[in-house]
């Protein structure tokens, strides 16, 4: 009797058939269980590329060149990571939760297969997931009423079944699905663990995305590369594409204090230029805030950014001093769809 399909963790499980190989494009499926019975950790296609799941629960998909760049460290994923703790930048989860509802809500088929009726989110550089597992939380809802009002159920099934009520039990009931790709992975390992709902893949943005045509309803992109052909590739037509960059000041006057790296001047302007190609703009919301934050999160701010690896944090804590500093939080949210 040949063996079943291997059991995957239920995100992974989910995002398989929206995958593509990323040596030849074709589709992927689980691996058959081997021989002994053991479960298998692997995808395959059907030319026989096979990519292992980590120990840690992510997917690694990389392109014929591999991993070109290590990403993020391990330190500088912790700094991150208890930055975003600390709620620093809530404001900017609460700005991409709206834009999330509104692209849900504005509907549209999606042009790839997708096996249940709930929305994709795809964010492309996803770090630790933070932002990715709001916006999950934020759609949980609206993705329970879709399943419902087609006849799926299954995040009201799952939830029912399983005894959940309120609060964090009822995370992750598979009405929506997100997908996080990060090329870090230091970041990778927290991404997995973001939210039950978020499917995590080591993947490379500028070579290509491991995904098919179509499937993703939002892509959105804080602080990461951006590749609009992929972006476009991947999104539904009518689907919204939201970027997270930097606005005038933003964490100032900690990064001058701080010796930390300043964006190009002209950031802001080339977005339009870069993604105005294949995407129509659309509003942009600002998050503009002034914080008085402790030493130590004023210390990992320095060192979780592209400023990082240059700075050292004994120094930087000499620099800073024990007390709390001001910095300002200013950053801008620019939307763009897909042509219908």
């Amino acid at each position: 009797m040949s063996a079943g399909p291997a059991a995957l963790p239920s995100a992974l499980e989910r995002v398989v058939p929206l995958l593509r190989c990323p040596l030849c494009r074709e589709g992927l499926r689980p691996a058959d269980a081997g021989p002994d019975g053991a479960v298998a950790r692997a995808v395959v296609c059907g030319a026989g590329h096979s990519f292992d799941r980590a120990r840690h629960g992510y997917l690694s998909l990389f392109g014929p060149r591999g991993r070109r760049f290590p990403g993020d460290t391990a330190d500088q994923v912790a700094a991150r990571d208890r930055v975003l703790g600390s709620g620093l930048f809530d404001g900017v989860v609460g700005v991409l939760a709206e834009v999330a509802r509104e692209a849900v809500a504005d509907g549209g088929p999606a042009v790839g297969s997708r096996p249940w009726p709930g929305p994709v989110v795809l964010e492309a550089g996803a770090g630790t997931g933070h932002y990715l597992a709001g916006v999950l939380d934020a759609l949980a809802g609206i993705a329970t009423a879709t399943a419902t009002a087609t006849g799926a159920g299954i995040a009201t099934a799952t939830a029912t079944a399983t005894g959940a009520a309120t609060g964090a039990e009822t995370r992750g009931t598979g009405g929506v699905l997100g997908i996080g790709t990060e090329i870090s992975a230091a970041a990778a390992r927290r991404l997995a663990r973001a939210h039950p709902d978020a499917a995590a893949l080591v993947a490379d943005t500028w070579e290509g995305l491991p995904l098919a045509d179509g499937i993703a309803d939002l892509v959105q992109v804080v602080f990461a590369p951006r590749n609009a052909a992929e972006f476009a590739r991947v999104l539904r037509p009518g689907g919204t594409l939201a970027v997270v960059v930097p606005g005038e000041g933003h964490l100032e006057p900690l990064r001058t204090a701080g010796g930390m790296l300043a964006p190009a001047p002209d950031k802001v302007a080339r977005l339009d230029s870069e993604l105005g190609g294949a995407f129509e703009p659309g509003p942009v919301r600002v998050v503009d805030r002034h914080h008085e934050v402790p030493a130590t999160v004023a210390v990992d701010l320095a060192l979780m950014g592209p400023s990082g690896v240059h700075l050292d944090r004994a120094r930087l804590e000499h620099t800073l001093g024990p007390g709390d500093r001001p910095v300002r939080v200013h950053l801008e949210v620019h939307t763009y769809r897909r042509p219908r």
